[in-house]
């Protein structure tokens, strides 16, 4: 059988880096996969993330965590051929740190080099990311002149030079930073901490409970977000008293955690506040875009999200005949955000999750995601589907108990005709599943649901 051709992308994020900018061909992709415990390592951490507050599910958590591990394949599928560092702190991995080719594949690269390998071999050899492995932020070499661009903002990463500030970074990927922007918002109320640093158990009690409280007092419906959240862990929809009473024992539990990482050292960014805001009922769009050096918006992509039961993100769909008017419907909201984004000092991707009111018709920001989305890939790929006739596309993850090999094997016509793209892959470890991102392509919305239904009743599972 004949191989699948490389995968062509319309652009990447190195052509949208450096369009009339040389000088952004310098910038540096840094990242590394969440929750590693970067960001958790000294009381005296700055840049705190709480948004993994669960209920407990260790199912989900583990499922979670393999997402988390799965981060710098998905969303470097588009990043083009610019330098990627992966920072690859897996301690049971005591491999010498190397610089290694896309598509090269040696025999003693650890399992999860070999998923990432593999993931950006299906590119154009010229659209693939310069990728090195380092096993310490401390061991990053930079070029002179170089600046790094990260998904989030981390303390291992501050001696750096950085494409943006991290506390400005930090501001605006924040639930808070979204509410105090001046952006077209549902209503939203602030609820900061009283505290200034968590030294003090009995304190921290009150204040759990102080906080707790504001939540019992708040109007159903709404949305209760914590101040970082991704992929929809740290944000939860109360629409009835049973959820209130379940978040509130959850935050009862675990809030007093997340208190813990406030110190004198980042009081000043509000790493503790939550958002209470209006639950908005109407139709919802994430929409990528690309805030160029000159603040100007460059359209990326409209998709549809995709959740699990649990309310956790695993995917989004677009329709590729209808961007050109969502990108019509959307382009002054979307002009407004990159004007607040340039006026911050920022340029890059950005994604912003957009409610129109079903009553009054009225656009409203319910999330900014100030980095490559997880969709953002869809749009580069417009070509690659649609000159195939699959004008309907999607990208969705959950766990597999198949291998990659035997994933790969059930859907090998698939992959050769273009329309199913393993777009990232994690190794299980032991008896536990590998979690896996795909991405396929359709004629039309009702092939692209039968395709779904399909990748999941025989290997994905969400």
């Amino acid at each position: 059988m004949d191989p699948a051709l490389p995968i062509k992308l319309d652009y990447t994020l190195r052509d949208l880096y450096s369009d009339n900018n040389e000088d952004d061909l310098n910038t540096v992709l840094i990242y590394y996969p969440l929750q590693f415990g970067y960001n958790h390592e000294r009381s005296s951490t700055k840049f705190a993330y709480g948004y993994t507050l669960q209920d407990g599910d260790e199912k989900a958590a583990s499922s979670i965590k393999m997402a988390a591990n799965m981060v710098p394949q998905r969303y470097a599928f588009s990043a083009g051929q610019m330098p990627l560092v992966i920072l690859d702190c897996d301690s049971t991995n005591n491999h010498k740190e190397a610089n290694h080719k896309t598509g090269q594949i040696v025999d003693k690269l650890p399992a999860h080099h070999v998923d990432i390998h593999r993931t950006f071999a299906q590119l154009m050899p010229d659209q693939r990311p310069n990728l090195t492995f380092v096993t310490s932020p401390e061991s990053i070499s930079l070029d002179a002149g170089a600046q790094i661009a990260v998904l989030l903002p981390t303390d291992c990463l501050s001696h750096l030079p950085h494409l943006v500030h991290p506390e400005t970074h930090y501001e605006i990927l924040s639930k808070r930073g979204l509410a105090m922007s001046g952006l077209p918002t549902p209503p939203s109320q602030v609820i900061d901490t009283c505290l200034i640093d968590s030294g003090d158990p009995i304190l921290l009690k009150q204040e759990v409970a102080r906080i707790v409280n504001s939540i019992g007092q708040q109007q159903l419906p709404f949305m209760i977000k914590l101040p970082q959240s991704i992929s929809g862990m740290g944000t939860f929809a109360i629409i009835t008293k049973a959820e209130r009473d379940r978040v509130k024992n959850i935050l009862t539990a675990q809030l007093g955690a997340m208190l813990q990482q406030l110190n004198r050292s980042n009081h000043h960014l509000y790493p503790c506040s939550l958002v209470l805001q209006d639950f908005i009922t109407g139709p919802v769009v994430a929409l990528s875009f690309f805030v160029t050096k000159k603040g100007l918006p460059r359209f990326i992509a409209c998709c549809e999200q995709i959740f699990d039961k649990q309310g956790h993100w695993i995917g989004g769909s677009i329709s590729y005949r209808q961007q050109t008017g969502l990108c019509e419907s959307f382009a002054a909201i979307m002009e407004k955000v990159a004007a607040f984004l340039h006026s911050k000092g920022y340029h890059g991707p950005a994604g912003v999750d957009i409610v129109t009111d079903e009553r009054s018709g009225e656009q409203l920001i319910i999330d900014l995601n100030v980095r490559v989305t997880g969709t953002f890939h869809l749009g580069p790929l417009m070509g690659h589907f649609t000159q195939r006739g699959l004008f309907e596309a999607a990208m969705t993850m959950g766990d597999s108990f198949y291998s990659r090999d035997e994933f790969e094997k059930k859907f090998a016509d698939e992959i050769r005709n273009g329309s199913l793209i393993v777009s990232g892959w994690v190794h299980g470890e032991s008896r536990h599943p590998s979690h896996a991102a795909i991405t396929i392509g359709a004629r039309d919305s009702h092939a692209l649901g039968e395709f779904l239904e399909r990748i999941r009743a025989v290997g994905l599972h969400t």
